[in-house]
């Protein structure tokens, strides 16, 4: 779940498309009734608050509390790419260890000053998450990221290799259901794809009529259709991601 759509870092072909500068966040009076709903309707083995940048969101700590109050067994992991730990006092860390939410910092670039701004980020990590007895980890988001579609911007077009099985089966996201608006989406790709469509105006365009076409799971879906929802494998919409994953090393402009 995104606590930010905005995100202090653009990161060239972002699967949640943060690198076209979108500037809000999700409050918790939205956000959280979507969790409330949702809380009592599926238990997730694994569920992360991320965005977008999460740091960017100033109600962070309510939503640890919450994730932790609607799901007692839960994994809940807090994924950011770190770089605005130092705005954060100790109500972050509190909630962290009160939570006990997994702190998941992302490696994003080789680049030298990049590599500069990370490196007390990392030692702050360290020294804190000892003192406070909070879990973290380091991800490696450099090697093995992949372009999710053709173009950019405006001139975004999707993949169409013909075999949306093959994309499904090659796709890095398959196991990243998304809670968004209410309703649980596929991947991170299809949950804010409507958001860079209408900054774009994508819908003009057929080849994103099947992508933009997709309906998620509502809060009205009754057991049957959640477990259906969660079994599915590929579907139509799976097509505009690649079947074979192009590999390559983004800017973080």
């Amino acid at each position: 779940m995104h606590l930010a759509h905005s995100c202090n870092l653009r990161c060239e072909s972002c699967s949640h498309y943060s690198n076209y500068g979108f500037r809000s966040i999700v409050p918790l009076r939205e956000g959280g009734a979507w969790l409330r709903a949702w809380g009592t309707r599926i238990e997730p083995l694994r569920f992360s608050f991320l965005g977008g940048e999460p740091l960017l969101n100033a109600e962070l700590p309510q939503y640890l509390r919450l994730g932790r109050h609607l799901w007692s067994r839960t994994e809940l992991r807090l994924v950011t790419n770190g770089l605005l730990l130092d705005r954060w006092g100790p109500g972050l860390w509190a909630a962290l260890a009160e939570t006990n939410t997994l702190l998941t910092i992302s490696i994003h670039s080789r680049d030298s000053a990049y590599k500069a701004r990370l490196a007390p980020v990392l030692e702050c990590a360290s020294v804190n998450a000892e003192q406070y007895g909070v879990r973290w980890e380091k991800r490696d988001s450099i090697n093995g990221w992949y372009r999710l579609y053709r173009g950019e911007g405006p001139d975004m077009i999707p993949f169409h290799d013909g075999d949306p099985r093959a994309s499904w089966s090659a796709c890095q996201n398959k196991n990243c259901v998304t809670l968004q608006d209410n309703a649980l989406w596929k991947c991170p790709p299809a949950a804010h794809l409507p958001r860079v469509a209408a900054k774009f105006g994508l819908a003009q365009k057929a080849s994103w009529n099947i992508p933009l076409g997709y309906k998620p799971l509502t809060i009205n879906a009754d057991d049957e259709e959640i477990r259906r929802f969660f079994a599915r494998r590929e579907e139509p919409i799976c097509g505009m991601c690649p079947a074979k994953l192009q590999y390559f090393e983004k800017s973080i402009y």
